[in-house]
């Protein structure tokens, strides 16, 4: 990841232009939600001298896990973003502007160009309707309807009734709370 590194204390770096190829290696060493990709990353230094400002523009594709299906989802990628950098004693992210320590003198730019890339995904990345894994969009309904209660409706309310008898004391000497006499009456109707 060394090629993503710029010397900020190298002298012409104002108006200089970087180009980067980013496919799956990158995204492998970088180890987050983009699983692979196809990415033309160009890095131009607008200004250097007290504040150094960077365009990064990054135009591809990835493939990320749909958020339905969990199968491969290819998205396209179009995102130009300005990050700013000046020298100073520590390493610091404040979100305006990044502090790089001058003895280091070295921005390293992979994390910030995947992170630009990410934020330009959409929040929820699914397929189009229909276009899911059948075989797991199945599984998923078939779950949902036990979840629902559409399967076991009839388990449940039979295992539910003998709670509330229980609960209503039929088979104990404790008086009934009038309130579950009425549910007890609503049961029986149905």
């Amino acid at each position: 990841m060394d090629t993503y590194k710029i010397d900020l204390l190298s002298a012409g770096l104002g108006g200089k232009t970087f180009e980067y190829e980013i496919g799956d290696n990158f995204f492998a060493q970088i180890d987050g939600l983009i699983q692979r990709g196809t990415i033309h990353t160009t890095v131009a230094c607008l200004s250097a001298g007290s504040i150094f400002k960077f365009q990064i523009q990054s135009v591809g594709t990835v493939i990320v896990p749909c958020d339905r299906c969990l199968s491969d989802l290819e998205l396209r990628i179009e995102t130009t973003d300005e990050l700013n950098v000046k020298l100073g004693d520590e390493y610091a992210d404040d979100g305006e502007c990044v502090i790089v320590p001058e003895a280091e003198g070295y921005l390293d730019l992979a994390q910030f160009i995947y992170e630009f890339i990410v934020l330009s995904m959409p929040i929820t990345c699914s397929h189009e309707p229909g276009k899911c894994d059948e075989a797991m969009m199945h599984e998923l309904s078939r779950h949902q309807a036990t979840r629902s209660g559409e399967e076991d409706a009839e388990q449940e309310d039979s295992a539910s009734g003998d709670a509330l008898e229980e609960d209503m004391g039929e088979d104990s000497d404790e008086p009934v709370d009038s309130r579950w006499a009425a549910l007890k009456q609503l049961k029986n109707k149905l």
